[in-house]
């Protein structure tokens, strides 16, 4: 009962309810239950009391909540492949074999590239990692280059960048001992030697041909280093969609219409002619004929494009293109300073439009990643990200 005014007191001759009891299950007190045990042998310490096995229990450390994760954080960027291990490219032919030697004993035969992920602790499982890493870093311009191949698009310049990594890991893999693996890489240079012989500014069908036959067994070999298909698909994604938005009077709408026809690959939208896009879409005749001709024009810049192994042409442009997207963004601020908003709704239009190409380079230059990352981000801190890439 409480003192005081007698609140919380039942009324004379009310039957007193009973207070819920609280009970609260212990979990995991002391020590686990053991089976019953015979009792001692004569002779035998006697066993302890009660109270000394209780005071034997080591203290429970209070549970304490985990923190919540904080929903507005936002994480940065991954560091691209392409950065992070650059240096480690330049200095491979010096360091790869010191650390193959440091397995303990004789090499271990490996006839199955296969097995470097599965490959015991010591010196030659570090060897093995570092195979995989720089094996994956070395064949960029590789899978860039085959997925160009399959779609028909691959230009000569192609070849020159892609023998001598084709080579350095032809050369781990020797040290390795992966004799599979080595048999497969030295079919693929030969296949490479071949198509720069017959080909002239296109790769033709017959090497392609040739290319794709030997590339598929250092796909079921390595498939971390050489699979093109996720590669693929988040790249072609980005530059179909990013193509078809750069078009006037295109949306969403005539987006869905596309690809629910099936036009949704750079393969298919090269060969539509416009009025078989009006056709099998039912959009306007005038923005088949739009939508044509920007692939066309996509389809030569790919085949003009001049290539180095640093594809130095490419950071180029996308310098220039980040320095436009910097004038547009302080256009449009000025403008929204000013209030002036004709020059508001320009420099927002110029501003999409610069992005969108840039969207389409960075997916060129394999930075699927950066491009899904530097899309969420404000136009101020766009530039800044893509200063970084460009290197200024």
């Amino acid at each position: 009962m409480r003192d005081g005014d007698g609140k919380g007191q039942p009324p004379d001759g009310a039957p007193i309810k009973p207070q819920p009891i609280l009970v609260t299950r212990v979990l995991e007190v002391g020590p686990p239950l053991v089976p019953r045990q015979s009792p001692p042998a004569k002779g035998a310490p006697p066993k302890p009391s009660a109270a000394s096995a209780l005071d034997a229990i080591p203290p429970i450390a209070p549970r304490t909540r985990p923190e919540a994760p904080d929903v507005m954080k936002v994480e940065a960027p991954a560091e691209s492949l392409w950065d992070s291990v650059e240096a480690l490219i330049d200095d491979v032919d010096a360091g790869f074999g010191a650390i193959v030697d440091e397995g303990n004993g004789p090499r271990t035969q490996r006839d199955n590239a296969s097995s470097i992920a599965r490959s015991p602790s010591g010196g030659l499982s570090n060897a093995r990692e570092l195979f995989l890493q720089l094996a994956t870093a070395h064949v960029r311009h590789v899978r860039d280059f085959m997925i160009d191949v399959k779609a028909g698009q691959a230009t000569a310049e192609w070849l020159s960048l892609c023998e001598p990594a084709m080579q350095s890991v032809q050369k781990m893999a020797e040290q390795l001992e992966l004799r599979e693996l080595v048999t497969a890489l030295d079919a693929y240079v030969k296949a490479l030697r071949a198509a720069a012989e017959s080909s002239g500014l296109v790769v033709d069908d017959a090497a392609r041909t040739y290319l794709e036959a030997t590339y598929e067994p250092l796909v079921a070999l390595l498939p971390a280093a050489f699979a093109l298909d996720a590669v693929k698909s988040k790249r072609e994604g980005i530059i179909v969609r990013s193509l078809l938005l750069q078009v006037p009077g295109v949306g969403k709408v005539t987006i869905d219409k596309l690809f629910s026809s099936g036009l949704s690959t750079l393969d298919a939208l090269f060969a539509a002619r416009p009025d078989e896009i009006a056709l099998t879409t039912g959009v306007d005749k005038e923005i088949a004929e739009k939508l044509s001709e920007r692939f066309q024009r996509y389809k030569k810049e790919l085949q003009s494009t001049t290539l180095d192994e640093d594809r130095s042409g490419e950071h180029q442009k996308l310098a220039e293109l980040g320095r436009e997207l910097d004038k547009h963004h302080r256009d449009f601020e000025r403008a929204e300073k000013e209030d002036d908003g004709h020059a508001k709704r320009a420099a927002r239009k110029a501003r999409e439009a610069t992005w969108l190409e840039i969207k389409v380079l960075l997916a060129r230059l394999g930075e699927v990643e950066r491009v899904a990352a530097i899309d969420k981000m404000p136009f101020a801190q766009k530039v800044t990200e893509l200063r970084k890439i460009a290197g200024g």
